[in-house]
């Protein structure tokens, strides 16, 4: 596979590349039988309506994804990556995907074992499928989140806060300006439970690698630009849209901000003050590392809260224009799953 030499000089930091690590080695005997079932799927697949064929079911939404369950392949969430310009830009993803798992490994993190699948449709562009185990519901952040006790739900916020740090110090002494940072929000982790106590937790959202050189990010933005209008793709890149988007998540205090805004999404912000609570004290027990950074207090929460919703909902409307305009004024297709209505 042919990697740019950015990315070459990236493998460079990592132990073990995406090839010798335990997801593939664990899917290695029947790489072929699922990539034979994705292509079937993909080549049948309508992207406006993704179960129509009864075989699939839409487990979640990403802002360029979409995670599914296949009949084929039980056991496993397959979450669909589009926006790929081309065989490279499929294969670059992959090798960064790659870079990325072993990079959050190194950095003390659990991440889920994860395949890769590249797919190329005839006359299409490339996707990505992610393969990864069909965790417990009872063990998902966000069920936690919702209806687990206080104290339950503390060790899960001071569990990811830890994960958070673990990353943050990793890039402090990482040579070759790399950084690294995660989507923390609780409903992108497993949290595995024994003798009533939180263990520590698996990280599954790596569909978006969150990683920069020198501050430049190493994944091709123009995957998340090209579900939108041409015109509107324009703006986006002028105005630095997806960097300004991206850039809160290396921000330890904004990053701790977004885990406490997905209360709201979940629809339990009464939970917020506890959970800000433990978050400064985090703060406050590394303001030196961090810069002395201000506490929380839930109203900021929900502003920022409300101003996330309103730009993922703007991108959302823009997305669904695009999809207007190409399959019924062009006649073309639409390469991306889109939600119905979200509740934020």
């Amino acid at each position: 596979m042919e990697v740019d030499a950015e990315h070459r000089n990236l493998v460079g930091v990592v132990e073990h590349r995406a090839m010798n690590s335990p997801s593939q080695a664990a899917c290695a005997d029947d790489t072929q039988t699922c990539r034979a079932i994705l292509e079937e799927f993909e080549r049948n697949l309508d992207p406006a309506d993704p179960t129509a064929r009864g075989a699939a079911r839409v487990l979640g939404y990403g802002e360029v994804s979409a995670a599914l369950l296949l009949e084929a392949l039980p056991g496993r969430v397959c979450k669909r990556m589009a926006g790929l310009r081309d065989r490279g830009a499929a294969e670059r993803y992959e090798s960064l995907v790659g870079d990325y798992l072993g990079l959050l490994r190194r950095s003390g993190l659990r991440v889920v074992e994860t395949q890769v699948v590249t797919l190329q449709i005839p006359g299409r562009r490339p996707v990505a499928y992610l393969l990864q185990e069909h965790l417990g519901a009872d063990g998902l952040g966000d069920t936690l989140l919702r209806e687990a006790d206080d104290a339950t739900l503390l060790d899960c916020v001071d569990r990811v806060l830890v994960a958070l740090f673990e990353v943050w110090t990793a890039n402090r002494s990482r040579s070759g300006g790399i950084e690294l940072a995660i989507d923390a929000q609780l409903s992108n982790w497993h949290f595995p439970s024994a003798a009533a106590q939180v263990g520590p937790p698996t990280l599954f959202d790596v569909g978006t690698p969150y990683v920069r050189r020198s501050a430049a990010y190493l994944i091709d933005l123009e995957i998340f630009l090209a579900a939108v209008p041409p015109l509107l793709r324009a703006y986006y890149r002028r105005a630095r849209a997806v960097e300004k988007y991206l850039d809160h998540y290396f921000d330890p205090r904004s990053a701790a901000l977004d885990l406490l805004g997905n209360f709201h999404k979940e629809g339990r912000p009464d939970r917020v003050p506890a959970a800000a609570t433990r978050v400064n004290a985090w703060l406050a027990a590394h303001a030196e590392e961090f810069g002395h950074p201000p506490a929380v207090d839930s109203d900021e929460v929900a502003r920022f809260y409300a101003n996330d919703a309103e730009q993922l909902e703007l991108f959302l409307k823009v997305r669904r224009l695009d999809r207007f305009i190409r399959t019924r004024l062009l006649y073309s297709r639409y390469d991306f799953v889109l939600p119905g209505e979200i509740r934020r």
